[in-house]
């Protein structure tokens, strides 16, 4: 999966402090179990004595090594078993001295051989998910409170309603949605404000998190912003910052780019753009964007090249019907 080096740092951290409190819990245990039953030092002494010995019985006797081995595993598991004994009879849980990691299955590893955990995978979900709720309230933004009620029953000059039109719509982006993968097309949504391309984009973007995948969703306006700080900027730290940012950006399994021409346009932010866009759709990587703008001025405003690859790679999703968010606020109600 495509998650950002973020994330995976952020993971790697959580999983490094399961460990650790894991081996400090047993730490304290220990000191307290052979305060209380001295023989378990003694009894831990010869086991690690027996651990050490394999090596030196493989060396010495390689033709008996299968035969001493065994016997050494069978000392060793007695001796368990007696420093079980021991911690039972005197108030201990038998397993008092095994460090509890978080996750008993790969012990806060993070992989069972070559096999990612499921407890990793859940971490990265859960903190790709966190940075995602970051940027927009989330957890508001499904498919199921997305209300079709608020769009006009009424056809118009098309002969459709746009309540008709955005159920199409809802309907299309819960298909990919349930269906997306790292090669599923881009998108572009194209609406005024208020019509709920922001709630089906983020809708979009929590479904793949579920499923597993890397997402990046920025509104324009912000990553714009950011990208430039860092470009220019003296600060070792924010250029190693930004080109961090780009290759994220670039390399995410969905980026999901809100209200394009939002942003301050100039030659900078136009050639990022592209490249992004551009770099993209080379490597077969799904975008979705965002826009209030038309057609018309997406042209104007944007390179010849940034618009061939909007309009002709770019699936198209046209939003009806009048402003959602004003609709709401008249209803009382909150806005999407």
């Amino acid at each position: 999966m495509g998650y950002p080096k973020q994330i995976y740092d952020k993971a790697w951290q959580v999983l490094d402090q399961r460990a650790a409190e894991a081996r400090a819990l047993t730490a304290s245990r220990r000191g307290k179990a052979i305060s209380a039953v001295p023989e378990i030092a003694q009894i831990e002494r010869e086991m690690a004595v027996g651990a050490a010995g394999i090596t030196k019985v493989v060396i010495a006797s390689p033709d008996r090594a299968g035969e001493l081995i065994q016997e050494l595993a069978q000392k060793n598991l007695a001796l368990q078993e007696r420093r079980r004994a021991l911690l039972t009879e005197n108030g201990f849980p038998p397993d008092y001295l095994e460090e509890q990691f978080g996750c008993r299955r790969c012990k806060d590893k993070g992989y069972i051989g070559t096999e990612m955990c499921a407890c990793l995978r859940e971490l990265l979900e859960s903190e790709a998910y966190a940075r995602l709720s970051a940027s927009a309230p989330v957890d508001r933004y499904t498919f199921e409170s997305f209300s079709l009620d608020v769009y006009p029953d009424t056809p118009d000059q098309t002969g459709i309603s746009p309540r008709a039109r955005m159920a199409d719509v809802r309907a299309f982006c819960l298909r990919y949605a349930q269906s997306f993968s790292p090669k599923s097309e881009s998108l572009l949504f194209i609406g005024q404000t208020g019509l709920g391309k922001t709630h089906l984009s983020l809708a979009i973007a929590a479904a793949a998190i579920e499923a597993g995948y890397g997402v990046v969703y920025t509104p324009m306006q912000k990553l714009m912003d950011t990208l430039e700080q860092g470009k220019f900027s003296y600060d070792e730290g924010k250029k190693e910052q930004y080109a961090e940012n780009i290759r994220m950006i670039q390399s995410c399994d969905l980026l999901v780019l809100d209200d394009l021409g939002t942003e301050f346009i100039n030659q900078f932010s136009i050639a990022v753009l592209y490249n992004i866009i551009n770099t993209r759709q080379v490597e077969g990587r799904p975008t979705i964007v965002s826009t209030n703008l038309e057609i018309e001025e997406i042209e104007q405003k944007y390179t010849e090249r940034m618009f061939s690859r909007l309009l002709c790679v770019y699936k198209t999703v046209q939003f009806a019907g009048r402003d959602v968010r004003s609709i709401r606020r008249s209803q009382n109600r909150q806005p999407v």
